[in-house]
């Protein structure tokens, strides 16, 4: 009894470190990679618990090694953003001014049921009432709604044009933005490229730019 309890306390503790060296994410709503890691994580832990002549080195190798894997993919996904895409995914538009998109939602396998539901949970319970529903990468869905002006509507999404200092040519192309137009912008604004890390151009057409 006592060896296994000691082999909790320690196990549990390696676990804890683990998860606090990989970063808050973890700890709130999980993407796909994240949600893996903490199922192998749990069932690496429990098995040193069970199997008492397995050596508990074994157990601390194997959880330190996915500590390892998780830190390098989270620094990855930071660094590139078609990696980014690759694991996580990308968020996806179901509902756009009361048209379903139901093209997204056979490829996600979401049903018209699903979305109603959601929809209620977050206080909408007319499809009319919301300007956009959006399955985000981790699976929670979330709602742009009216502005608290009555009556006014937010008429399109921001359309990121700059993200972690990289030009997004896919959106300039896809909503024939003009890049001579970024490029004046920034000017305009005394700034270079690796200064923003996240630029768009609001519903106004107008050009926002955050620096890091």
């Amino acid at each position: 009894m006592i060896i296994v309890l000691f082999r909790t306390i320690i196990l549990y503790g390696v676990v804890l470190i683990s998860m606090r060296i990989m970063g808050k994410g973890e700890l709130g709503d999980l993407q796909p990679f994240d949600l893996v890691v903490s199922l192998m994580l749990a069932d690496l832990a429990i098995m040193p618990m069970e199997d008492l002549d397995a050596p508990l080195s074994y157990g601390i190798t194997s959880i330190t090694t996915i500590m390892f894997l998780q830190c390098l993919i989270s620094y990855i996904t930071l660094k590139s953003s078609n990696a980014r895409k690759i694991i996580c995914g990308r968020p996806s538009i179901i509902i756009d001014h009361g048209k379903f998109n139901t093209k997204e939602m056979n490829k996600l396998r979401v049903n018209v049921n699903d979305v109603l539901g959601q929809m209620r949970l977050k206080g909408y319970y007319n499809v009319e009432d919301i300007d956009y529903l959006i399955m985000e990468t981790n699976g929670e869905m979330s709602i742009i709604g009216p502005t608290e002006a009555p009556g006014v509507k937010c008429n399109r999404i921001p359309i990121s044009v700059i993200l972690d200092s990289k030009v997004m040519y896919k959106n300039l192309e896809k909503f024939k933005i003009e890049e001579n137009k970024l490029d004046e912008e920034l000017r305009k604004n005394n700034l270079k490229l690796n200064e923003i890390i996240y630029g768009f151009v609001d519903e106004n057409d107008k050009f926002v730019f955050y620096k890091r």
